[in-house]
């Protein structure tokens, strides 16, 4: 009997697929990473299911690389060592909404526009929730990381985490934070001893798979409205933002979205061809507002005053023609590049300081005119503290999809080389990862200890 009809027998008919037109969906996620070849795919119903078939794939020496909605952007769910995809969809359930501890308990494969909408009758949400949409799952969120709506008050998905159940490679199972005392439950991440829990964020899978979630969670808005402001340029733009970080004015700021020259040309020129380029703006800062009224008009005047500080001014056509119809109809954040008649979009994702914006505006500048066979553009999102930075290349996947990949695996240097560092590394950024010696180190050590065979996610963050 073959290993694949081994780890096949641990789950009930139906649940595992071997042929290659059924599992052709699981070789790649959205991302420019070439796709692997998975010899099976599972997709258990509970966690000790996931326990026995990562047991058996460890003592069989079989990869596993697990796998949420696949909407990700950095090759991480992609099966290079072959094996096993262990798709998570099948939990999906949400199991505890306590209102009085403030945390939602949940399994990984939960979207998110089923969480909101089963958190909307108590008046709550969640603090992070990712711009891959409402199709993402959390787990996915968990394991690469994500930002998006929420960050300027929370800063990314991690700093919402307040505990996990991880599957470790041997089939065992740990609780991190206040549930490793299993009486107490989900209600402190920083309980007993170190953040384990932090172990898990990021980590595309290399260390356990996530079996169960705990978020915080906050009240719902009150009162939202958006809001745009333009800059001369960009390092005004870049002063404002860190001044804006400093003096904590993001407490009503849900999200915040920059967009460069291009973008504010083609949205603003394209609703009114009669606009004089000369008089627009090279950056935009778009803001979703929540809270109580009162509390958002007061922050708004500040944000706003201060703004005016370095030349900024609203831009209340710019919200008309796109921000406020983007924020309320939730479409894809990155959608105001508008190049879809292209067939795919590579995206490189990067952390950096708030002052090193326009050195990462310059660069996607240089990229664009350096590589005109390729549509780019760039976007920053806002966080409490620095920001996050995409850049977009839009190619077809048919004619230019080796080409794409060279450029890319040479943007993600470059954009270190300006002090950005790896954001949802999986394998995108993986080359660069392995360069920070003594880091890579250290987490080598960690995945030797806790994946001893090396099942799990091979290829993922250079391990």
């Amino acid at each position: 009997m073959s290993w694949q009809d081994d780890i096949s027998a641990l789950l009930p008919p139906g649940l595992a697929w071997q042929e290659p037109v059924d599992t052709l969906a699981y070789r790649r996620d959205t991302s420019i990473i070439a796709p692997g070849r998975p010899d099976l795919v599972v997709r258990p119903l509970d966690a000790p299911t996931v326990g026995r078939v990562l047991a058996a794939a460890s003592r069989l020496q079989v990869p596993v690389y697990t796998r949420g909605a696949g909407s990700m952007y950095a090759g991480g769910v992609n099966p290079h060592a072959g094996g096993l995809v262990l798709d998570l969809g099948g939990l999906d359930r949400i199991l505890d909404i306590d209102t009085v501890k403030g945390v939602v308990v949940l399994e990984p494969g939960v979207t998110f526009g089923a969480l909101l909408a089963a958190l909307e009758p108590f008046g709550q949400t969640i603090g992070i929730v990712p711009s891959t949409g409402a199709a993402a799952t959390v787990g996915g969120a968990v394991s690469a990381h994500a930002l998006g709506t929420g960050s300027p008050r929370f800063q990314s998905m991690g700093d919402q985490v307040a505990g996990l159940e991880v599957a470790l490679a041997d089939g065992s199972f740990i609780r991190t934070g206040s549930a490793a005392a299993h009486e107490a439950g989900f209600f402190h991440r920083y309980a007993i001893g170190p953040d384990l829990t932090g172990l898990f964020i990021g980590a595309d899978g290399t260390l356990g798979v996530v079996t169960k979630i705990a978020l915080w969670l906050h009240p719902l808005p009150a009162h939202r409205e958006t809001g745009c402001l333009g800059f001369a340029d960009y390092p005004s733009a870049a002063a404002f933002l860190g001044e804006l970080q400093r003096k904590a004015l993001l407490d009503n700021v849900w999200y915040g979205a920059g967009y460069d020259a291009i973008a504010v040309r083609g949205r603003l020129l394209g609703a009114d061809p009669g606009l004089d380029p000369a008089s627009l703006p090279r950056f935009v800062l778009g803001m979703d507002y929540g809270g109580e009224a009162d509390a958002v008009a007061r922050d708004r005047a500040r944000i706003e005053a201060l703004a005016a500080h370095y030349g900024g001014q609203p831009q209340p056509r710019f919200d008309e023609v796109y921000f406020h119809h983007l924020r309320r109809d939730e479409l894809y954040w990155y959608s105001y590049a508008g190049y879809f008649a292209k067939s795919r979009c590579a995206m490189v994702m990067a952390s950096l300081p708030t002052d090193t914006l326009p050195a990462f505006l310059d660069q996607a500048q240089r990229w664009r005119e350096r590589h005109p066979q390729f549509t780019w553009a760039s976007a920053t999102v806002l966080c409490r503290r620095g920001l996050h930075g995409a850049v977009l290349t839009f190619y077809d996947e048919q004619s230019q999809w080796a080409d794409v990949q060279q450029v890319v695996a040479g943007c993600t240097g470059e954009l270190m080389a300006i002090g950005c560092v790896p954001y949802k590394s999986g394998k995108l950024w993986a080359a660069e990862v392995s360069k920070l010696t003594e880091y890579q180190r250290t987490l080598a050590r960690i995945k030797t200890a806790l994946d001893p065979v090396g099942v799990l996610a091979p290829g993922n963050l250079g391990l």
